[in-house]
């Protein structure tokens, strides 16, 4: 079975953005390498922007200007 998963920062995307990711991204793998999708799965992880860091800075810090 194929394990697809994204991390990105608490409240980046929405639920609706989710559903779309989940279900666009199970359908190009299963076109790419021909296993279906039935037994792709798509786990979508977010953690607290307080331990994310982007290029040396708290990603809490980057979202807020500073």
């Amino acid at each position: 079975m194929p394990v697809i998963t994204m991390t990105l920062g608490k409240e980046q995307i929405n639920e609706a953005q989710k559903r779309a990711f989940i279900q666009d991204v199970t359908a190009l793998g299963a076109k790419i390498s021909g296993i279906a999708e039935q037994s792709f799965i798509v786990f979508v992880e977010e953690l607290e922007t307080d331990n994310i860091g982007v290029g040396g800075t708290v990603l809490s810090d980057k979202l807020r200007g500073r």
